[in-house]
């Protein structure tokens, strides 16, 4: 699969969380990515990835540690926590994009917010 058919902006819609999980999937360089999370109002996550044949490994996961507001804290607990298994698999299926990482799968929908917004500044 084309790397840049993962790229892009995703999110998780959960009935634990008010807000959804804004995620961010870039290939920094070769088998370098990072995916990076964050519920609005709460903690940065991002998980640092080495591609090796053909799968991913966790290199690093960075989380900032404020207080999320409570009505997204267990949303935001239980993705982190899947992100400390390590994203093992990505793989995009249409319109979505599925994480797999410690037997756990989530499944991501686009998030064209940002296409959006570059759109209408381009109408100017």
């Amino acid at each position: 699969m084309a790397t840049n058919a993962l790229e892009g902006d995703w999110q998780f819609v959960s009935e634990k969380g008010y807000d959804p999980v804004k995620v961010t999937v870039k290939n920094i360089m070769g088998s370098e990515w990072i995916v990076a999370c964050m519920i609005p109002k709460g903690n940065m996550m991002a998980s640092m990835l080495k591609k090796v044949d053909g799968k991913f490994q966790l290199v690093k996961l960075n989380c900032s540690n404020r207080e999320c507001p409570k009505e997204n804290k267990e949303l935001e607990a239980e993705f982190k926590c899947f992100l400390e298994q390590g994203i093992s698999n990505l793989v995009r299926e249409g319109k979505t994009l599925v994480l797999e990482a410690g037997g756990q799968r989530r499944v991501l929908v686009e998030d064209d917010m940002r296409k959006k917004h570059e759109d209408e500044q381009k109408a100017k």
